[in-house]
């Protein structure tokens, strides 16, 4: 097995690798939102195969904050904060919102503050019935400000964010379904299944991914069974979450055969790249050139052809 890197580029510069186990965490005040929109939200989330974090304790189920939250939020790409009338009421979603902020600071995640049926200046600037719900907690934590103090800051923090979103009326449904596609969009592309026990992989998978640093186009090729599929599989999750959009096209030597064999791969590596649900319509290799060209230009795009045997199925 042998590696072959063609066309020069810049070096890109990859970022530092972060273990995440959920894409979106959810910060809510149960009694304020859970049937009318967190808990739908969340569902939504769900049926885009989004890996979302709720805290069900916050459905009933218990009183005080769990010590697992905190690891929770660090391991999430996208808190979703659901400011609501009574949000600040509850130290439990203050103590979440305060960490959340610091998880921004230290991990440069994407925060999504969502405004329920509140004014976003209100949060801001703990105005009407936030100022009132400070005030309280000043005298309830008159021995300890400074907690209080930390709990404002953040208030004032992720509400000046300008990725936030304002709901007031209307659709519900339609609202979060809006959410749902702009935390998908935000997301890395999704790692490759490859098994539990990969040995031997290691120097392989670093020599591919050092590669990566000076080039645009990498071969892996060698004879039948020498695991080249396994190590290109095992190389795209190593930098997956480098790139805004991937997709990992297998079995090209048999999928191209026939006159609409390249179209349906061109169709397919648009569609899986774009998610798009509404079908993609050209009918020549040419044109899906041309439409390859003009949809992913700009992108950071990582496409993984499987088996090919002629250079013409790359091209």
């Amino acid at each position: 097995m042998a590696l072959q890197a063609v066309t020069p580029v810049s070096s890109f510069a990859f970022t530092s690798k972060i273990k995440y186990r959920y894409d979106v965490f959810l910060s809510f005040r149960g009694e304020d939102t859970r049937h009318s929109f967190t808990v739908p939200l969340y569902n939504a989330l769900r049926r885009k195969r989004i890996n979302a974090f709720i805290d069900d304790r916050k459905l009933g189920k218990g009183e005080e904050i769990s010590p697992t939250l905190p690891r929770a939020i660090g391991r999430s790409r996208i808190p979703i904060i659901v400011f609501s009338k009574n949000y600040a009421t509850s130290t439990w979603c203050l103590e979440e919102l305060a960490h959340i902020v610091w998880c921004k600071k230290q991990k440069n995640q994407l925060v999504m503050p969502i405004f329920y049926k509140v004014d976003p200046l209100d949060v801001q600037y703990q105005r009407n019935s936030f100022e009132e719900v400070m005030a309280a907690l000043e005298d309830r934590f008159r021995d300890d400000l400074e907690k209080v103090r930390k709990w404002t800051s953040a208030l004032f923090e992720a509400a000046s964010l300008s990725s936030a979103w304002l709901f007031g009326d209307g659709s519900e449904y339609d609202f979060g379904e809006k959410i749902v596609e702009e935390a998908f969009s935000k997301l890395p592309p999704k790692r490759l299944h490859i098994g539990e026990h990969i040995v031997g992989l290691d120097a392989c998978i670093k020599d591919v991914t050092s590669l990566l640093d000076i080039v645009s186009i990498l071969g892996i090729h060698g004879t039948e069974g020498v695991g080249k599929t396994t190590l290109a599989k095992a190389a795209y999750n190593s930098v997956v979450h480098q790139f805004e959009e991937a997709c990992f096209l297998t079995d090209i030597r048999t999928a191209a055969k026939g006159s609409k064999g390249m179209v349906r791969l061109q169709k397919t590596l648009l569609s899986e790249v774009l998610d798009e649900k509404k079908k993609i319509k050209f009918r020549s290799v040419e044109e899906g050139i041309s439409k390859i060209k003009q949809r992913l230009c700009r992108r950071r795009v990582l496409p993984v052809l499987d088996d090919i045997d002629e250079m013409e199925q790359s091209e």
